[in-house]
């Protein structure tokens, strides 16, 4: 009888144990966090449902346009969001601190939006401006209202806005198509529409507390997040030129649902770095978080390498309509199943970067390795075809090879100058946990 109850409760304690480690805040902020990839699936299917394949090439390249630019205009001053907005003691304090960096991030959105009615009135690069337009102002003001709420730790108000604009995309389309409108309008009206209701949500702001003078941070954040993240949304456009509209459109499909590989390993660097910061601060070893986190990003990692090659053959072999050139769509598919995998493999030592607070060194790694890949995609651009997508898309994982092993020497220093530093027994040699880590990737 006492042995029953011994078992019982041993079960209970792991139960309890498993409980706290997915908790229900832990799950949110995980679905909070792949919202925004479930809808750049869920709508990319939804235009080539409603409208065709060639059309989802042209409002897939226009977004990735928009997102490149939207780096500046948004994600950078989403970052500062994060950082300043929990940082407020009251409610009426995190609405001001808020206000000052959405404030700054319009001014960034006029100045791009300027920028690009002089490219277009003097013809320097051919795009689709209204597109562009349209999307960039949507897009940014959806991401900088979301992050308030991201920041604040609101995770299911977040979510239910990204569930709302994934039902208004829906219905923006079917209206916008019997409409005659383009599938770029829907998309951008249903992102304003979502973002405007999210800004009534937040509350206004004193007029007292907005900035007197740009903040170069987001900038800075902004520079840093493009250059790292920057390369994949360089191929859709690319294929819209290089191998027609309908190419690109197919294309974006797969880019879209393998991009979702990438939540997993970054929602496990995200829970360790909590200890690992607690680690360092009270300088101790962080041998054991590495090695595990380390451990369990391969794995997932791996999981989700097989399951992309799985889901890229699936998708690439089912009838669309508009689609050509299957062979070719597989072969891509699988080197951006691939390029995703080896951009997640190095969160570990990325994750030492952030710890140590080296963005600095990170960004000049960057800096390099996009102006390397730069180089390398301006020939296979000039080749042209599929073949030369094919090489860019080659150019694209060996440079983010070598951007990995960059980071992995610069981490490794920095492992070994806090290991000097310590001068403790319990901080072992960097060479025998730090090796083994993958190559840094971006965050």
């Amino acid at each position: 009888m006492k042995q029953g109850n011994a078992n019982a409760v041993r079960r209970r304690l792991r139960f309890d144990a498993l409980a706290g480690a997915v908790s229900v805040e832990r799950i949110e902020a995980l679905i909070c966090t792949g919202s925004p990839g479930l809808y750049r699936v869920v709508v990319f299917f939804a235009v080539q449902h409603v409208y065709s394949l060639a059309e989802l090439g042209r409002t897939a390249s226009s977004m990735s346009i928009a997102q490149m630019v939207a780096f500046f205009t948004a994600i950078g001053w989403a970052t500062l969001i994060l950082v300043r907005v929990p940082a407020a003691t009251t409610e009426q304090g995190a609405i001001a601190v808020f206000y000052r960096v959405a404030t700054m991030s319009l001014a960034t959105t006029v100045l791009c939006t300027l920028l690009a009615l002089t490219i277009a009135f003097f013809k320097t690069v051919q795009f689709d401006l209204p597109a562009f337009v349209a999307l960039l102002w949507g897009w940014t003001a959806y991401q900088i209202a979301r992050h308030y709420f991201v920041a604040l730790k609101r995770f299911r108000i977040a979510i239910a806005f990204d569930i709302a604009l994934i039902a208004s995309s829906g219905g923006m389309l079917a209206l916008c198509h019997r409409g005659g409108l383009s599938a770029d309008n829907a998309v951008a009206m249903a992102l304003g529409a979502i973002a405007i209701a999210m800004f009534v949500r937040i509350g206004r702001p004193a007029l007292d507390v907005l900035p007197k003078r740009l903040d170069t941070e987001g900038l800075q954040f902004g520079l840093t997040n493009f250059l790292s993240g920057g390369i994949q949304l360089v191929f859709v456009p690319a294929a819209t030129i290089m191998c027609g509209a309908a190419f690109a459109g197919m294309l974006s499909l797969l880019s879209s649902v393998t991009a979702i590989g990438m939540l997993l390993p970054r929602a496990i660097s995200m829970t360790q770095l909590a200890d690992l910061a607690k680690r360092k601060a009270a300088s101790l070893s962080l041998d054991d978080s590495l090695h595990t986190m380390s451990r369990n990003i391969g794995w997932c990692n791996g999981a989700m390498l097989v399951f992309n090659v799985i889901l890229v053959l699936l998708l690439a072999a089912r009838p669309v309509h508009g689609a050509a050139h299957q062979s070719g769509i597989i072969v891509a598919g699988l080197l951006l199943a691939i390029q995703c995998a080896v951009g997640m493999m190095g969160i570990a030592n990325s994750s030492i970067m952030m710890v140590f607070e080296r963005g600095g060194s990170a960004a000049k790694i960057n800096i390099f390795t996009t102006s390397a890949f730069a180089l390398l995609a301006v020939p296979c651009y000039a080749y042209g075809g599929q073949s030369g997508l094919m090489m860019i898309l080659c150019a694209a994982i060996a440079v983010t090879v070598w951007r990995n092993w960059l980071i992995r020497c610069c981490a490794r220093q920095i492992h070994s100058r806090y290991v000097d530093l310590c001068g403790s027994a319990a901080v072992s040699d960097v060479k025998c946990q730090v090796q083994p880590l993958a190559c840094g990737a971006s965050r």
